[in-house]
């Protein structure tokens, strides 16, 4: 395996291999399911299938991340991080904050629209996330006391949420 190529593979024929400009820092991933839409309900969090998978070095972690144009929506991107060693297919947990259903819909579907009433349409064609490699350090971990660990200079000590005073 190249270390510096992430390999994808569609699980699904129809899905969208993740893409990006040279200049960009994440690769877009797309939805792909076989229904004509998926409905996210008001405070619901769903895992949205993409049809791929993947492999790469263990260099990396690939972390998903919210799209701009989605948090606008009020649709957002709950955790995401896939491991080099993961061959399933990628699943993306989006969460609907608003009070009416988020539907993803495909264009095939989209003269139904009004079926759904007042609700947020989100564009099955479009991205709904974004992918960006991350570099993982190679560490190594140690038990130690929580006497010797506190023997470790600190500024911020034991001091919690709001103890910086920013």
């Amino acid at each position: 395996m190249d270390n510096r190529t992430i390999y994808f593979a569609k699980v699904k024929e129809d899905a969208i291999i993740p893409s990006k400009r040279e200049e960009d820092g994440a690769f877009d991933i797309y939805a792909c399911f076989e229904e004509d839409f998926m409905i996210i309900a008001p405070h619901e969090t769903k895992l949205i299938p993409t049809g791929i998978a993947s492999a790469f070095s263990s260099d990396y972690v690939a972390i998903l991340k919210e799209r701009g144009s989605n948090g606008s929506k009020g649709i957002g991107q709950r955790a995401g991080v896939i491991d080099s060693g993961y061959r399933g297919e990628w699943f993306v947990p989006l969460t609907n904050h608003n009070t009416v259903p988020v539907v993803l819909l495909k264009e095939s579907y989209a003269g139904e629209q009004s079926a759904f009433g007042e609700a947020i349409i989100y564009p099955y064609e479009k991205a709904m996330s974004q992918c960006i490699l991350v570099e993982v350090p190679k560490v190594k971990t140690a038990e130690i006391s929580y006497e010797a660990l506190m023997q470790f200079e600190s500024e911020r000590g034991t001091g919690m949420l709001g103890s910086s005073g920013k």
